[in-house]
């Protein structure tokens, strides 16, 4: 019991004062930089039948904030947030296997 007055005494109150609450700068719903690179690579390649995993990788990889370690799983993720949010089209495959083509009506 002694302790825990002695904190009180100390000025160890609520840990949300009003001066050490964070700020959320992030802006929501907008697309991650991965997601904006799946987009512009397969934009940049303008495959008819659409551009598949390792080729957008390969692509991927020439941009210099591109992370070497795990980049390919970075774009797995984007890519299938990509699909889900109807921005792609998956051609062939399932998951983040297959090819991918720019959804038209989407982007429009």
């Amino acid at each position: 019991e002694k302790k825990g007055a002695a904190r009180k005494a100390k000025g160890g109150g609520s840990s949300l004062s009003p001066f050490k609450k964070k700020k959320n700068n992030k802006k929501k719903n907008q697309p991650g930089k991965y997601s904006q690179l799946v987009v512009e690579t397969i934009r940049k390649l303008g495959e008819r039948n659409g551009s598949s995993l390792a080729k957008i990788y390969n692509e991927a990889k020439k941009v210099a904030w591109f992370d070497q370690q795990n980049g390919r799983t970075y774009l797995k993720y984007s890519i299938k947030a990509l699909v889900q949010n109807d921005t792609l089209l998956q051609v062939k495959g399932t998951g983040a296997n297959g090819s991918f083509k720019l959804n038209r009506k989407e982007l429009e």
